[in-house]
């Protein structure tokens, strides 16, 4: 610019400039140097100025990619903070899916231990159940007891009856692990033994009597008894005969042919066999009780008394049964005693009564008179008040306060004694129980637990005190509450009749 004002200038002067040309020359040679200076300095300048906006934009464009790369970087960074919120959540999800598995796990274990546990204790059980089941098998000594009948009754069908049971015994060694097949083949068993003892039979035999043999018909009723009669007859008309009845002198099951029989005895027998194709019932002449112990038992029991039965309880108790009785004795004779005085000190009488209106009504006079008559603890209370004149209420109170605290004791004297008695009663049957259960253990030390019979004897025995004690305890405690009651209603009485003199007495003062 400053050249350019330079050039403009010397255009103007033209011509007048000229003739200075020379000195004005010198002068713009001195004067362009600093111009061309300062020209080259701006020039200089303007390219530094271009190279630093060229670095400017070179910076900006850098400062661009680095925003652009701070931006993709932390984009970058965002993406797998993403990434790893999403792992982090993947991770966590299948940490829990692994931690519940693992719950799971072990609590399928723990399962699986229960159900262990379970099976064995259900094998354990199995075990026991089929041990038990196996101990109901029946043993040889089920068949015992068929086999007494066997020894005990008429010796018919022997063959067949033991064959059955031989056939029991082997299907117990056989079948040892199925109870049900042998407890069937001892029910079997039985029932047919059972059959036998109810079959009544009559068939041809060759019969012995004596040392002599003949035909004839034999009955059988069941397993225990048996009648037999010859086709031959005697001189006299009778068929030789025989029954089966237990040896003369034994009452047990043990069984012989008796053919000392009476003429009628044989007539008896002889219509059993005449009858028994043609009639729907006969009479046999034989005694069932002769074959069981049930006779011997008839025959030994006697009626007792009901005094004998008290002596035999008395004697069953032992020595404890004086004691309880004679709680009981004394325990009657208080309540006797104290019944009888209660009733009479009760007993006010007539003139009790009057009085007692004659207070209702205001007559107090009147009342001091028919007192005077008087009688019993009510009569004694209104002729303490009336009887005297007293100067206030409170001493009339007093007195009556002396009477009651002198009264009611004697009235209720006697009455704890019956309630002592009540009490020791059934602790001395209880004592005596004590003392009988001692012994009891001693006859089984001594005897042992074979006889259930011996056991329930000495158990009842040794409750007989309890009993004792509690048929004592219970009427006396009953006797007791009577008496009490009797006497609180006395006492109710005297003080209803205190408090009527009182307040007769002094209202009407008022």
């Amino acid at each position: 610019m400053f050249g350019q004002k330079n050039n403009s200038l010397l255009k103007k002067q033209g011509k007048g400039a000229m003739k200075f040309l020379p000195i004005f020359a010198v002068a713009a040679v001195l004067c362009a140097a600093p111009v061309m200076a300062q020209q080259n300095a701006d020039i200089d300048a303007v390219k530094k100025r271009a190279e630093l906006n060229s670095a400017k934009a070179d910076l900006e464009e850098a400062r661009k990619k680095r925003d652009m790369a701070v931006a993709a970087r932390w984009k970058d960074r965002e993406t797998a903070n993403q990434e790893r919120e999403l792992f982090n959540e993947k991770y966590q999800e299948s940490k829990e899916k692994v931690d519940a598995l693992m719950s799971e796990r072990a609590r399928l274990f723990e399962d699986v231990r229960v159900a262990r546990e379970d099976l064995a204790q259900v094998k354990l059980q199995a075990e026991k159940a089929r041990a038990e089941f196996l101990s109901l098998a029946a043993g040889p000594e089920r068949l015992e007891t068929l086999a007494k009948f066997q020894e005990q009754g008429v010796p018919f069908k022997m063959a067949e009856r033991v064959e059955v049971q031989n056939k029991v015994k082997k299907e117990m060694g056989l079948y040892k692990d199925d109870p049900l097949r042998i407890a069937k083949s001892v029910i079997d068993a039985a029932r047919a033994e059972m059959e036998f003892t109810r079959e009544s039979k009559v068939e041809k035999a060759e019969l012995v009597f004596g040392s002599s043999v003949a035909q004839g018909d034999r009955m059988r009723l069941g397993g225990l008894f048996a009648l037999q009669m010859a086709n031959v007859s005697d001189i006299n008309g009778l068929h030789p005969s025989a029954l089966m009845l237990p040896v003369a002198g034994e009452k047990k099951r043990s069984f012989t042919w008796q053919e000392n029989l009476t003429p009628e005895t044989k007539t008896e027998v002889a219509k059993v066999f005449a009858n028994i194709n043609d009639s729907a019932y006969v009479m046999v002449p034989v005694d069932v009780l002769l074959s069981t112990e049930l006779s011997s038992e008839l025959a030994n029991h006697t009626e007792t008394t009901w005094k004998d039965d008290a002596r035999q309880f008395f004697k069953d108790g032992g020595i404890l049964m004086y004691p309880i009785a004679a709680l009981l004795v004394l325990g009657l004779l208080i309540f006797v005693w104290k019944f009888i005085w209660i009733f009479v000190v009760s007993f006010g009488g007539l003139s009790a009564r009057r009085a007692l209106k004659a207070l209702e009504k205001g007559d107090v006079e009147r009342a001091r008179t028919q007192s005077a008559k008087a009688h019993g603890k009510v009569g004694k209370v209104l002729r303490t008040v009336l009887g005297k004149n007293y100067p206030g209420r409170a001493s009339a109170e007093k007195a009556l306060e002396e009477l009651f605290s002198a009264e009611v004791p004697k009235i209720e004297s006697g009455l704890t004694w019956i309630s002592v008695f009540a009490s020791t009663a059934p602790l001395m049957g209880l004592l005596g129980t004590v003392m009988g259960m001692i012994e009891l253990f001693d006859v089984i030390t001594m005897h042992g637990t074979s006889d259930p019979k011996l056991l329930a004897g000495g158990i009842s025995v040794a409750l007989v005190t309890t009993e004792a004690g509690l048929l004592v305890a219970i009427p006396l405690q009953l006797l007791h509450t009577f008496l009490i009651n009797r006497a609180d209603a006395l006492r109710c009485r005297m003080e209803k009749a205190g408090l009527a003199v009182l307040n007769a007495l002094w209202i009407k003062e008022k």
